[in-house]
């Protein structure tokens, strides 16, 4: 008996039924190691955390991207070895697709100084009682429900945070 295909309009309404949930990019410190050259990398397949978790911020857009050799969404997915960063490229779309795009512009204080390693996006959970209404970067204490890592990435090399620098990341997630 064979298994039952998952249709580009079936990744589609996955990816839109993400982008109603409430998403977070975590970022933290991982392992030192990872930076070290010629380091073995784990695999985060079967991740359900950061390793090392200094913050997370609400994301600040989600919505659709599509494929496009001309488009304005340039994702790094990989580095040669000459040191070459290769590139996607992505214009946004109106419609949902099965590349869900994801934008966090970190504040200047979050993880102020922190060396990060290592990011992932975040579905559902929930911030501890008692906060400020309308806070939106969390240290790890300060979640009570972590929800579900969709995907993780590990920085290399690594990103040494500084607060005069505003932080932005995109993910363009394909489902």
């Amino acid at each position: 008996m064979a298994l039952a295909t998952l249709t580009k309009t079936g990744r589609a309404a996955i990816a839109a039924a993400i982008a109603n949930e409430k998403l977070y990019l975590a970022w933290g410190s991982g392992d030192a190691s990872w930076d070290d050259e010629g380091a073995t990398l784990p695999s985060l397949v079967n991740a359900t955390a950061l390793m090392a978790e200094v913050g997370r911020r609400v994301v600040s857009t989600v919505g659709f991207a599509a494929p496009d050799d001309s488009g304005s969404i340039v994702i790094p997915v990989s580095q040669g070895n000459n040191g070459e960063v290769q590139e996607a490229r992505y214009s946004p779309s109106v419609t949902p697709t099965p590349y869900l795009y994801v934008l966090t512009k970190f504040d200047f204080a979050d993880a102020a100084n922190a060396v990060i390693r290592e990011m992932g996006v975040f579905m559902g959970g929930s911030p501890a009682e008692g906060l400020p209404p309308g806070q939106r970067y969390f240290l790890p204490a300060e979640i009570a429900d972590p929800g579900l890592l969709l995907a993780a990435q590990i920085i290399s090399p690594s990103i040494n945070r500084s607060p005069s620098v505003r932080q932005s990341v995109e993910f363009v997630l394909p489902i």
